[in-house]
């Protein structure tokens, strides 16, 4: 794998769990992506020249060891595979000084028009290129929870709403609708690959130098355990797959449920709908473990906390 960025853990990267949030892994990520698509001749500018944008369709995380402020993290990658389809890319981000894989990445990329969104073939010379430098995953790179294969795509938003209730007090029940503003789009008026889709204009805040303000809290909901203790969701999985891209004007909704419910874990989805058009855009896997936070370990999910989930789990629309 080849070494493709290095950069400190800052203090306003720090989320009220302690640690730094989920959000600030996929940002290194997407600084080595970028080091690498340069190297294969499909960075930004190349792709400009071709009417076209490198865009990712599929991400998969997985969370291994939870970092601190002060902390080098270095990110290495490489191709796992590469076709005229597009390009399946493995990255880690690593804690060299602890000897520590603090994450891991397998997205899958491809090629589409600016203009139209619809798929084009990648430059002979770039497949050429990226397949003569394949690399394969390790082991601690490799899905624990969650299915890369192809997702289902037949589930409709009427059928999910009329099964859940609407539950404000966790970050993943909680139904959420948002119409695409015409400055949140490109040229063409499709939404910027650079929007969060599933959070809109409740994504968080940006990283401002300095650090976050005196008092400020920030990041993933915090709850209290049946003991009494502070606890929260830690993300160990992750993926996002795009089927859709909106365009301005069109109004999305999101919806949540769990899909699978073990005894200190929850596999979370969210489906986010175009209901403008009545397509599926998005969805969202989240796998995360309770977490003590002031002891740092894992515990079983709280009895009233569990109750609320078991509402909520539907594992017929894995």
């Amino acid at each position: 794998m080849k070494l493709l960025y290095t950069s400190e853990v800052k203090a306003s990267e720090i989320d009220h769990l302690g640690h730094m949030n989920v959000r600030y892994y996929m940002e290194r990520a997407q600084q080595a992506n970028k080091a690498l698509m340069e190297s294969l001749g499909v960075g930004p500018a190349a792709c400009k020249a071709l009417g076209a944008r490198l865009t990712q369709a599929d991400t998969y995380t997985r969370f291994h060891r939870e970092q601190f402020q002060g902390a080098t993290l270095v990110v290495r990658g490489g191709v796992l595979a590469a076709s005229a389809d597009g390009l399946s890319l493995y990255f880690e981000v690593a804690n060299d000084e602890k000897a520590q894989i603090a994450a891991t990445f397998i997205i899958g990329a491809s090629l589409f028009d600016r203009a139209t969104r619809t798929r084009i073939a990648l430059p002979d010379a770039a497949v050429a290129k990226a397949s003569a430098e394949l690399i394969e995953a390790p082991d601690h790179g490799r899905p624990r929870t969650v299915d890369l294969g192809a997702p289902r795509l037949d589930i409709r938003y009427e059928d999910l709403a009329q099964r859940l209730s609407d539950d404000h007090s966790d970050p993943m029940s909680r139904r959420m609708e948002r119409v695409i503003e015409a400055a949140d789009c490109d040229e063409f008026g499709f939404l910027a690959d650079s929007q969060d889709m599933m959070f809109g204009t409740l994504r968080m805040p940006k990283a401002r130098d300095g650090g976050p303000r005196d008092g400020e809290k920030w990041g993933p909901m915090t709850f209290v355990s049946d003991e009494g203790h502070r606890f929260g969701w830690a993300s160990m999985e992750s993926r996002s797959v795009r089927v859709a891209q909106p365009r301005a004007g069109d109004t999305l909704c999101s919806i949540g449920a769990e899909i699978g419910l073990y005894g200190k874990v929850r596999h979370s989805r969210r489906w986010i709908f175009n209901t403008t058009t009545g397509e599926l855009v998005s969805l969202n896997d989240n796998v995360s473990v309770a977490l003590d936070l002031d002891a740092r370990r894992s515990i079983a999910i709280p009895t009233k906390v569990r109750s609320a989930l078991e509402r909520r789990h539907l594992p017929e629309f894995a």
